[in-house]
């Protein structure tokens, strides 16, 4: 990946004057920083490829998507990374809505599926869709098994009283796989079904997890169910765990990831030639090829994961992500669900 910084300063030493008397912009030309939020090992393999492809050191700090969105809100005046790549785009659609992002349309936005066309024309001059991922439910068989229980196959079966203290889902305040969740139902129920079916669910759910990506547990048998992106349960499986994934009856609920550019960013040119990068058809190849992630490209050019069904062919829900995007109504669906679910005696 990145050159440690030690390495990088013997390197500029033997520059001599002509690197003494250039600006800090050109000083500073080589570098990017990456906020990311997904696997780490996706983290890792896609600004490798990046940092090698363009000879720039690129370093990356791994957070989930709601703790990045709150690190970018503190280091307003003074931002510390300058690209952020992966995570819900909910929540990156908030950070714009906030002057929190900079504002930069690649080019290669036009290979994206047509279906976000429409959202690409209303948000991508601050955001780029880059991944899918369904939502589902992901069950450790053999704990099911040895229960006695049959395994789920609707989001209306987790309710059931025989998954007891059996399920886990992360929580949206921290997460945005949580948030989908919330977004994900709403756009198949309605707000007050979804209440009433997060109030019944509760009965059952033994953890709200911090991050979506937490899935030993369930593939240590700790809980029978977690809810959330089918990619985690194929990687838990390709791990030798008894686990599967479910695509819910109701519908194919999903989420789309997302990467911008920070506003203030001290790399600006390098950030733009990295949103450029990961929206191409090489980058969007690199998380299943190379680092063991199987969220489904929207790069038309791209190719998913061997067995897994392109984006384009799934029966995709509607999902009004400008709505799900907007700040004021994300402070409000996880505020109700605090008050209603979370801190509900």
């Amino acid at each position: 990946m990145a050159q440690p910084l030690q390495t990088s300063l013997k390197l500029a030493s033997l520059l001599g004057l002509a690197v003494l008397s250039a600006t800090s912009t050109a000083q500073a030309a080589g570098k990017l920083t990456v906020y990311c939020s997904v696997q780490n090992t996706t983290c890792e393999q896609v600004t490798k490829a990046f940092a090698q492809k363009y000879q720039i050191e690129t370093q990356f700090i791994r957070n989930s998507t709601g703790t990045i969105l709150g690190k970018i809100k503190s280091e307003k005046e003074n931002p510390q990374a300058d690209v952020w790549y992966g995570g819900t785009i909910e929540p990156h659609l908030q950070a714009a809505e906030l002057n929190l992002l900079e504002k930069y349309r690649s080019p290669i936005q036009k290979q994206i599926m047509p279906k976000f066309k429409s959202l690409m024309a209303q948000r991508g001059d601050f955001t780029s869709v880059i991944y899918l991922m369904e939502m589902g439910i992901g069950i450790n068989t053999k704990k099911l098994a040895s229960l006695g229980i049959t395994p789920p196959k609707c989001f209306a079966d987790l309710t059931k009283p025989e998954f007891k203290n059996e399920i886990q889902y992360a929580d949206p305040r921290v997460s945005g796989t949580g948030y989908s969740l919330l977004s994900t139902l709403i756009s198949l129920w309605g707000e007050e079904k979804t209440n009433d079916y997060l109030k019944s669910l509760d009965h059952n759910v033994s953890q709200y997890t911090k991050s979506g990506l937490a899935t030993s547990y369930l593939a240590t048998g700790d809980v029978a169910i977690d809810i959330g992106f089918m990619l985690n349960y194929a990687k838990e499986k390709n791990k030798g765990a008894p686990v599967e994934g479910v695509l819910p009856c109701e519908g194919v609920g999903y989420a789309l990831g997302a990467a911008s550019i920070i506003k203030g960013a001290r790399n600006l040119d390098n950030a733009k030639l990295f949103i450029d990068f990961v929206l191409s058809k090489e980058a969007q190849e690199i998380p299943w090829r190379f680092g063991d992630s199987y969220q489904l490209p929207t790069n038309i050019y791209a190719q998913p994961a061997p067995g897994f069904t392109p984006a384009d062919k799934l029966k995709l829900i509607d999902m009004n992500f400008i709505k799900f995007g907007s700040d004021k109504e994300g402070k409000r669906l996880i505020q109700q669900w605090v008050s209603d679910i979370k801190e509900r005696g």
